[in-house]
């Protein structure tokens, strides 16, 4: 197993694609803590789990919360090992409709929220020796996207943080990259699979002709977590079926 006798911070992982992660680390040998804003769906994926997960209360954006719940976790699994920086909202309005408050509560959250995290975190991974960070960012963090302005800054800005922080944690034999999903058929993207045109036609829009599922995104992230990405640092991996590989036309891949 690639995880076995290691212990992971998941945020976000009350649902979703978080959840994946949290499951597929589990399988792979690892104790996950649940860290959540949503102490509730966090508790209820933990005591589907078992013993190996543990449910921890978090607001990405306070920064004593995070460290006392970082001790928390250390001090209940005895170390962590990886952090997986996956919290995260987004704001779908026009770049006249973004309000003040939607900027600066998506990057307080999506960008900001990953950078207080790893403060946190990062102290107890140099304690072991060594550890790896994930950052969840999106296709939308390597090009524009529609009605999203905040979100694709925010993204964008996750995966410069990355790059830097992992020049910055080298010395400490921590790796850090990025993932960068697409299409993803998670909660956040439910009004839009379940639509009956939107779904199909956006399922043809990558190489792969599907949605994604979070369980793509988790196996990504059980690598990048792993001893077996110990020469990967600094990097963004796209889970996105291709999507942003190159333009499709409807039709040309019928030909």
């Amino acid at each position: 197993m690639r995880l076995e006798n290691k212990v992971a911070v998941i945020t976000g992982a009350g649902s979703g694609i978080g959840a994946a992660m949290a499951k597929k680390f589990i399988a792979e040998g690892a104790s996950v803590a649940l860290l959540d804003v949503n102490l509730a769906a966090a508790e209820s994926l933990a005591a589907d789990l078992g013993d190996s997960a543990a449910a921890f209360e978090a607001d990405v954006t306070k920064l004593d919360q995070l460290e006392a719940t970082a001790k928390g976790v250390s001090a209940y699994f005895g170390g962590i090992d990886a952090l997986v920086n996956n919290a995260g909202i987004r704001i779908v309005k026009t770049f006249q409709d973004h309000t003040e408050e939607d900027w600066r509560r998506i990057l307080d959250v999506n960008l900001t929220g990953q950078f207080l995290t790893a403060k946190a975190v990062v102290p107890h991974l140099i304690a072991r020796g060594k550890g790896k960070i994930v950052n969840v960012a999106s296709i939308a963090g390597i090009g524009g996207r529609p009605n999203r302005v905040a979100y694709v800054a925010a993204k964008f800005g996750i995966v410069g943080f990355t790059r830097a922080l992992a020049m910055d944690l080298s010395v400490n034999k921590i790796c850090v990259n990025a993932l960068c999903p697409s299409m993803i058929a998670s909660p956040l993207n439910i009004s839009l699979t379940e639509d009956g045109d939107i779904g199909p036609q956006w399922a043809k829009d990558n190489l792969a002709g599907r949605w994604g599922q979070p369980e793509d995104v988790a196996k990504v992230a059980v690598f990048l977590a792993s001893d077996d990405a110990d020469y990967v640092t600094g990097s963004e991996y796209r889970v996105d079926g291709g999507e942003a590989t190159g333009l499709i036309r409807a039709g040309e891949m019928e030909l």
